[in-house]
This record gives C-alpha cells, structure tokens and sequence, in this order.
C-alpha cells in the first residue's frame, strides 16, 4: 500500500484506540478530503480526534477532489468526496461504512475497513490485534462480533497459534 483516501470513520477510531500512527508504517502518505478533516474537527468529535486533527502529521495530505460521483442521498458529503478522491488518485479507500463501499465499488475504487487496516499492521507486528480489537470494542463503531472472530482466527493462524 503507498497511498490511501481516507473516510472520517476508521481515523476518528484508529485515534481513539491508539493506532492512527501505525498507517505512516503501512503507506506513503494518507489522503484526507478537506470534507473529512472538518468533520474530524468538529465539536462533535472526540477530543482526542479534534487534537489530532488540529495538528497533522507530516504523512497526511488534505486535498479536495476535481470531480464528483452522481449525486446519492444516503451518502454524506464527505463519503461522496472521499470516494471522488479515491478514484482520481487511483488510490485504495480507507471506509467502513456499508453503502459508501458499495458506492465506491460502483466507482471501480477499491476499499478496505478499519479492521483490515489493524490486520495488516497486526501482520508486520505494528499492533496485537487482540488488543487493538479489544480497545475498538470500547468505541462507539459498530462491528459485528462474528467479524471480530473471523479477523482474530486469521491472527492466530497467521501467528501459528
């Protein structure tokens, strides 16, 4: 991975359990639309989430895209323009939720979840992802516990434990 386009959501929880930093050891740089840093920002953000992203590290860029995808109602202005993004950088988006990645791959941009980002930093030993699956429990993002399973099977295989 070299460069991702990433959505408000698995920022706002790889802040909130500890493991934002581990995206500079996965890819080159992080791509934030101007969209999702405002919302990152908000007052309804955690925060933690506010303080980061007040202060950006050096890894992530905010760029605004050039062209939009058709116009959808059930996604947020910020989905919209992530996935524009994405498709314009040829870039891997970073989303979690279900109807923009659907959205997305009508737009041919391919995706990946908050919880393949912790798999891949747990396979270059960035992360335990017992722990870091444990921690983003005690968030308010919805996942369901048969994902948790399947993604702390794949560890432990992995693992050979």
């Amino acid at each position: 991975m070299i460069l991702i386009v990433a959505d408000t959501g698995p920022i706002n929880y790889l802040i909130q359990i500890g493991c934002v930093d581990t995206l500079s050891q996965l890819v080159k740089t992080v791509v934030l639309p101007a969209s999702v840093l405002r919302e990152l920002q908000s007052e309804g953000a955690p925060p933690a989430v506010r303080k980061w992203a007040e202060k950006l590290p050096v890894w992530v860029e905010i760029h605004s895209p050039t062209s939009q995808i058709p116009m959808q109602p059930e996604l947020s202005e910020a989905d919209r323009e992530a996935i524009a993004l994405a498709k314009e950088l040829q870039a891997l988006l970073l989303m979690d939720d279900r109807r923009a990645r659907r959205a997305a791959l009508d737009q041919t941009v391919r995706t990946i979840g908050t919880l393949g980002i912790l798999e891949a930093a747990a396979a270059k030993g960035l992360v335990s992802l017992p722990d870091a699956l444990e921690r983003l429990r005690a968030t308010s993002m919805f996942i369901s516990d048969e994902l948790l399973a399947q993604a702390l099977r794949r560890d432990s295989t992995r693992r050979g434990v």
